[in-house]
Parts: C-alpha cells; sequence; structure tokens
C-alpha cells in the first residue's frame, strides 16, 4: 500500500526513528510527508541536513501535521509526551505507532481513552542497515488500511511479523535485545582472538565474517541448528572439546535465564 497520501510523524528523533525515515525515504516515500520533533537540536539537524523532512522541537506541531504518528522515545519519557498533547490527541484522532520498550496498549489506552487506533511495535537495531524484525500488534479498532500503513512503515527497514501482545515482552528481550547478545559474542571471540596477533580490524572482519556465514547457513539450510552444530563437531575434536566448557559452564541456561530476565525487566517498564 502507498502512504503518499498521509503525512507521518515522529515523536522522537534518536537512532531508531532515523531508521525508520531513512528507511522510508529510501523505499521511495515523500520526505516532505515526514515530520520529526525532539528537544535536541542536534539530531533535528542531522534528520534536516540528511533527509531534507520537517522538523520542530515542538511535539504538537507533529500532531497539528500527521495522520499517523510514531512514538519513538524512552519510556521514562512517553506519559509527559502524552501528558502535554492529549487535547490534540483527542481531537485529531491520529493513528498512534508506539515503539516505547514495555509500554502495553492497555497503558496506552488508560492515558488517551480506548476509542483510538494503537499500534505497538518493536524494532531491532538493524533496522539502521533495512534487516531489522519488528514485531507489531493493536487494539481492536485497528483495521486492514492500518495494518498495511505499519507494515509499510517497519517494513522499509526488514521483516514484521504480527504477535499476540502478551508474547511482546519476550519478543523484545529475544529479538529487540538479541543483537546486543550477538555483540557481546563478538567481544568475547574477540578477547580469544588476542593470540592470533592480527590486527584489530582483520580479526573483526574475520569473525563477523564467521558469524554472517554461520547465520545465512543456518537460515537456507533444511537441517536444524542442532544437527548443524553436530556437523561441525568431530568425536574428540576441537568443537567439541570447545562445547564440552561451555556445557560444563551451562552457558546456554545461562542465556535462556537472561532472556527471561529481560522479558521481566521489559514487562515492568510499562508500570512505571
Amino acid at each position: 500500500m502507498s502512504l503518499t497520501t498521509n503525512n507521518i510523524g515522529f515523536i522522537g528523533a534518536g537512532n531508531m526513528a532515523t531508521a525508520l525515515i531513512s528507511g522510508l525515504i529510501e523505499s521511495g516515500y515523500d520526505n516532505k510527508k515526514i515530520y520529526s520533533s525532539s528537544p535536541e537540536e542536534d539530531h533535528l539537524k542531522r534528520l534536516s541536513d540528511n533527509f531534507s523532512i520537517n522538523v520542530s522541537n515542538m511535539n504538537k506541531e507533529i500532531f497539528k501535521s500527521a495522520s499517523t504518528v510514531v512514538f519513538a522515545v524512552k519510556p521514562n519519557v512517553i506519559n509527559e509526551v502524552i501528558k502535554e498533547n492529549s487535547d490534540l490527541i483527542l481531537e485529531l484522532k491520529p493513528l498512534i505507532i508506539s515503539i516505547v520498550a514495555g509500554f502495553q496498549i492497555l497503558e496506552m489506552e488508560k492515558r488517551i481513552g480506548s476509542r483510538h487506533k494503537i499500534i505497538r511495535a518493536m524494532p531491532n537495531t538493524p533496522a539502521s542497515i533495512r534487516m531489522g524484525v519488528t514485531a507489531l500488534t493493536s487494539n481492536n479498532l485497528i483495521g486492514t488500511e492500518d495494518k498495511e500503513k505499519a507494515e509499510t512503515i517497519f517494513g522499509s527497514v526488514g521483516t514484521t511479523c504480527w504477535l499476540n501482545e502478551e508474547s511482546f515482552d519476550l519478543f523484545t528481550s529475544l529479538i529487540s535485545s538479541g543483537p546486543a547478545y550477538i555483540f557481546y559474542l563478538v567481544e568475547a571471540l574477540t578477547k580469544a582472538a588476542e593470540n592470533l596477533k592480527l590486527k584489530e580490524s582483520l580479526t573483526k572482519k574475520l569473525i563477523v565474517e564467521m558469524i554472517k556465514g554461520s547465520a545465512t547457513l543456518a537460515g537456507v539450510s533444511e537441517d536444524s541448528p542442532s544437527i548443524l552444530r553436530k556437523k561441525v563437531t568431530s568425536p574428540g575434536g576441537v568443537t567439541e572439546r570447545a562445547l564440552e566448557v561451555l556445557k560444563e559452564k551451562k552457558v546456554k541456561e545461562h542465556l535462556v535465564e537472561a532472556i527471561f530476565e529481560g522479558a521481566s525487566r521489559s514487562k515492568s517498564l510499562g508500570k512505571k
């Protein structure tokens, strides 16, 4: 579906808002129909210089200008944003799309009312290179056209999927936070590679290419990750011994526990 008849506004001008704006424009969306607000003048200047979109340091201008408004702010400021603009939200009734971590639709409805169209989205940082994964959910006022709007916005930066909202906290910890776990793994592998005495840039390239190749193989292979792992693991070999250490340290169990703890934190954020 084309969004050319709709103005899209972003409350916030941080990394994720920038990624979405970039993705929309690269997909052919009219930059003159995109708006963004932020108290950070340097963020607004960057967006204006790079994308020639409409910018303002007043959130109210976004609600006055856009029929679709994306809340792209931190959880600790969302209540203030809603409170300051509640009159305009009630009057203009824009489609609200929230990417605020942990902030449930019910909590949004408590603040702006249950008669507003609300979509909740949770993207991850590879959206900045248009390889993101975004989960979407909504209240019962959302129709097919509204869903297509959300899919167009977030589909411009990667893959989208619709989930029941009760799955969102786990999705947030598993997929949205997932890149951090991969980066943490890269840090550990880089530490292990110090004795290779290679240039840091080459070490990083080798490790990243290994991860990229492994991920691609897992994506295209009909074998499960378990089977693929076993194909690399020769009895009595190097890989087997390294995996034995990981099993002895219960790395898999600790990782699963960490993801569940992250999901709990996500749930608690929406209650503050």
